[in-house]
């Protein structure tokens, strides 16, 4: 079943106008994406059909990350990396630690960069040594991909339905506050929760793949 996504663009915009964002800004993101001279490779055979564990920066002690299977949201790739798990998948926008996600994808990791209005110049300066298997953007562009989505952890859960997983599982994702693995507090960061755990609501109003 094909997993729709038409209705996030009223989400978007919702956004944009509470956080300010400018869809010019976004545009203009996009297209200095494009003077990278990037290859955006199709990864749809990578997930399509699969069952999936997202992982999320709220990890604790007591959660179990299972050794294979995994999408790890920005922050979250440390916990991983401290137990010993490199992961297939990496998703961020690059406000994480970014060592650990240059390490990772020298060592294994595939890395799908999202790249927006606040963070084009870090993508211009580490490109080239996380190598990004994929980069997407907050709108649709030639160069581009585009799935919906607002913060990593829910960016994840929508690119990863989008491209067809069979399944998609949680873990590590607490919305009522920061998870250790967050990186530095700010109190956009709870704004953005709150909005991350509505999006995957909705997506779990829109595909019975989620658990949790």
């Amino acid at each position: 079943m094909t997993f729709e996504t038409d209705w996030w663009w009223g989400y978007q915009d919702k956004i944009n106008k509470q956080f300010l964002f400018s869809r010019i800004r976004e545009d203009v993101a996009a297209c200095l994406v494009s003077r990278l001279k990037f290859t955006n490779n199709s990864i749809k055979s990578s997930f399509e059909n699969k069952d999936l564990v997202i992982v999320g920066a709220a990890l604790t002690e007591s959660t179990i990350i299972p050794p294979k299977n995994l999408l790890v949201a920005d922050g979250a790739l440390r916990g991983c990396l401290e137990r010993g798990i490199v992961p297939e998948w990496i998703i961020s926008d690059l406000d994480g630690y970014i060592p650990d996600i240059v390490w990772a994808s020298q060592n294994g990791s595939n890395v799908i960069v999202h790249a927006h209005g606040d963070n084009i110049s870090r993508v211009s300066q580490y490109c080239n040594k996380i190598n990004p298997i994929c980069i997407t953007t907050t709108y649709p562009s030639s160069y581009t991909s585009c799935w919906g989505g607002f913060t990593d952890g829910d960016r994840s859960v929508m690119m990863s339905l989008s491209l067809g997983c069979k399944s998609v599982k949680l873990i590590g994702y607490n919305f009522e506050e920061l998870g250790s693995f967050s990186g530095e507090y700010s109190p956009n960061k709870l704004e953005k929760l709150k909005w991350a755990e509505r999006i995957i609501n909705e997506c779990k109003t829109r595909s019975s793949s989620i658990m949790c």
